[in-house]
């Protein structure tokens, strides 16, 4: 068999998996708009936040996420198998 001949079975392959997950996805889409749609809320829904509340929380919460991203970063990076132990 030559490469044409294995990309396009791959191509078709891939094709078809990809068909089959949009058929799930829509399917699945579909059986959820269905469900909310038949639902009725039981009790009403809680008040939200006044923009104020919220926003001086919104840059330690960002913050906290930088932090934690670099400190993973930093951990990915380090080798695996490199033979030095530190405490975290």
């Amino acid at each position: 068999m030559n490469t044409f001949a294995q990309a396009e079975i791959h191509a078709e392959m891939h094709a078809s998996a990809h068909a089959a997950r949009t058929a799930e996805l829509t399917a699945e889409a579909a059986a959820w708009r269905l469900a909310r749609g038949a639902a009725t809320p039981t009790a009403p829904a809680p008040r939200a936040l006044p923009v104020r509340a919220v926003l001086p929380v919104l840059p330690a919460l960002r913050n906290r996420l930088g932090e934690a991203l670099v400190s993973a970063g930093i951990r990915l990076m380090r080798p695996a198998h490199s033979g030095v132990h530190r405490a975290a």
